[in-house]
């Protein structure tokens, strides 16, 4: 953990090159990285791609991404945040929740999550008094997401000439899990300001809208399991900050599919985490979640039939979508565990009662097949020169 005080303009180059240049870097090769992202900083274009207002409610966000993957009607969102009183608080802390790199670099997914923080920075509609970077890495040789996200917010910050005079931040990298970096992340804040302030303290915690909306929905659903327990524990409030998901929208017909694919096994991941209380606290399964898993099913098999038609495409110019034959394979074990995960919870539904190994095998069984998905299907990548550019200019704007 590192605690940063912005007393002064230091530049990013300062800043990196004496904390971070040993850490699979050096100050040649990273000058002339940035050295030829800045040449096409001079004449970026001014045509971005419009993101979802983060001034949108819980349900309004919730209700924009459902429609996006809708192929019928579907459950109703009721979720919402803790708000009361956070006028009241003491300290405000912005949470970002960071991704791992890829190949060493920020991805475009990270990135939106970074520029949605900072221009809400920019323009006062987010005034926190610290911004926390969590997020740790397995591979300690490596630079973590936490460590990446605050260099990287930095550079931002600097390209497009943002104030951050009075700021502080926290970099949580210790634990690998978002859960125990927000409990290490609390006992920095106690540390330093003493119980009763970290009780009066309000989070605003960011990341990619489909991921908040799943903390938000285990946390109503499966409280005992939630990641915002430790806040809740604490007598802090919370609110959300949405980063739009870029690739539900992609002009690219694959890179659509493949985000869908991405946020339906974020459902599924909202129904493993309802089944693994059913195995381990003898909770109830959420008919919500029942109902999330059966349209989930419903969903996916309607894409995947749809993609195998021949001659199909899902744009107006024909062009149609390659995946690699694996990925088509994951999509379709995935399909039999999902029925089987169905005929196991219906009978729970219905009242009656499922033998306790059945219920451990299908959880395990899930939770592989759920791995699989999120393991093999991500269409996050690497940020480019150009998309690099895009994002210095609009946040300038």
């Amino acid at each position: 953990m590192a605690f940063i005080c912005e007393n002064t303009k230091k530049s990013f180059f300062y800043f990196f090159l004496n904390n971070f240049s040993g850490i699979n870097y050096t100050k040649e090769t990273f000058k002339k990285s940035i050295k030829k992202k800045q040449a096409l900083w001079v004449n970026a274009e001014e045509n971005f791609n419009k993101e979802t207002n983060s001034d949108l409610r819980l349900h309004e966000i919730t209700d924009r991404l459902t429609y996006l993957l809708s192929l019928g009607k579907i459950p109703e969102y009721s979720t919402q945040e803790y708000y009361k009183g956070h006028l009241e608080s003491t300290l405000h802390i912005a949470v970002v929740f960071c991704k791992p790199l890829f190949e060493g670099e920020i991805t475009v997914e990270f990135s939106r999550r970074i520029s949605t923080t900072l221009s809400q920075v920019k323009y006062g509609k987010l005034k926190p008094d610290i911004i926390a970077f969590i997020g740790g890495n397995i591979d300690r040789g490596k630079m973590s997401g936490a460590t990446a996200g605050y260099v990287y917010f930095r550079h931002l910050s600097v390209e497009a000439s943002v104030d951050l005079m009075g700021l502080e931040f926290i970099i949580e990298e210790k634990m690998k899990n978002p859960k125990d970096n927000l409990v290490s992340l609390l006992t920095t804040l106690r540390k330093r300001f003493g119980d009763e302030a970290v009780s009066k303290c309000h989070f605003t915690l960011i990341s990619s809208d489909y991921h908040l909306i799943r903390i938000a929905e285990i946390h109503k659903l499966s409280q005992r399991q939630s990641i915002l327990n430790p806040l809740y524990e604490a007598g802090a409030t919370w609110t959300y900050l949405f980063a739009a998901y870029p690739f539900c929208v992609s002009p690219d017909p694959t890179l659509a599919f493949l985000g869908r694919i991405r946020v339906l096994a974020n459902d599924l991941t909202i129904v493993l985490v309802n089944l693994n209380g059913i195995v381990e606290f003898n909770e109830f399964v959420a008919r919500e979640n029942f109902s999330r898993l059966c349209e989930t099913n419903r969903k996916l098999r309607t894409m995947l039939r749809i993609m195998s038609e021949p001659g199909s495409s899902s744009t107006s110019g024909g062009s149609s979508i390659e995946i690699p034959p694996k990925q088509w394979e994951v999509l379709e074990r995935s399909l039999c565990v999902i029925h089987e995960i169905q005929t196991v919870l219906t009978p729970l539904i219905d009242g009656k009662s499922v033998e306790k190994r059945i219920l451990v095998r299908a959880r395990d069984l899930f939770m592989n097949t759920v791995k699989d998905i999120r393991m093999s299907i991500d269409p996050d990548r690497p940020l480019n020169n150009h998309e690099w550019a895009l994002t210095i200019e609009k946040i300038k704007k």
